[in-house]
């Protein structure tokens, strides 16, 4: 995705199949393309700031020679601020990221997930620490904060493209319901104040979408640095005459 660090060349010392795809800004168009440039009869996506420990790996090699599973979920840890966090819904997280190739169809939307094939036969693992994908998600504040801002703007920019429109009913409902869910519901106080924070700020996080999706109909899809461009020049042409 256009990285600036040393990514391709470090890719470079183990291979020579390397593809590039515009940088959108999240992970799920380039998922969706990397899984489609696959050559391999098994399919295993392991993101940028994820690793997949040995006692994982030597679990998942027998899977894949037997012909008893098409699609492996796995649990994940999640780091967050500095900790793992046990509960307020990032525990035990599964994710099918173990699978026959063709048996899962990924979307380019964000955080829209995958559609599995109703024939696919899957196997969830147990949720202990040694079958878990290791996920460094969001090592500050302010890390969680700059995805949420750029995951927002994203995320209101599909919902105005799918035509839906903005209620501040739902605004007030749907971030109520993620800090209930998350603090109470998947039992966030036990994370103790990160569980706190970090269900507060998912609460935001559907705040500012909606308020982003509010924004996008007032600018009817218009980038707001360009409508806000506009809107100074017509200011400012009022105030010269």
């Amino acid at each position: 995705m256009q990285s600036a660090d040393d990514t391709v060349k470090i890719a470079s010392e183990y291979t020579d199949k390397i593809y590039l795809v515009e940088r959108k800004g999240y992970v799920e168009p380039a998922r969706k393309f990397a899984v489609e440039m696959t050559t391999g009869d098994w399919v295993l996506i392991v993101d940028a700031d994820e690793l997949i420990p040995l006692g994982l790996k030597k679990q998942l090699i027998p899977l894949a020679e037997d012909d008893n599973v098409d699609v492996v979920y796995m649990p994940r840890k999640n780091y967050i601020m500095g900790a793992w966090i046990k509960n307020t819904g990032w525990w035990p997280d599964y994710q099918p990221r173990f699978f026959r190739k063709g048996m899962i169809d990924f979307s380019d939307q964000i955080h829209a997930g995958s559609k599995i094939d109703e024939k696919a036969r899957k196997l969830f693992l147990s949720d202990r620490e040694e079958n878990a994908i290791v996920h460094f998600a969001y090592y500050n504040v302010e890390h969680f904060v700059n995805k949420l801002n750029a995951y927002t703007s994203v995320e209101a920019k599909h919902l105005y493209d799918d035509g839906i429109t903005f209620g501040f009913k739902e605004l007030i409902l749907s971030s109520a319901r993620e800090f209930y869910n998350r603090f109470f519901k998947s039992k966030g106080y036990k994370d103790g104040y990160r569980g706190f924070s970090l269900s507060l700020m998912m609460g935001v996080y559907r705040v500012l979408t909606h308020i982003k999706l509010w924004e996008n109909w007032q600018n009817q899809g218009v980038q707001v640095d360009i409508r806000y461009n506009e809107l100074k020049e017509e200011i400012l042409k009022k105030y010269s005459e």
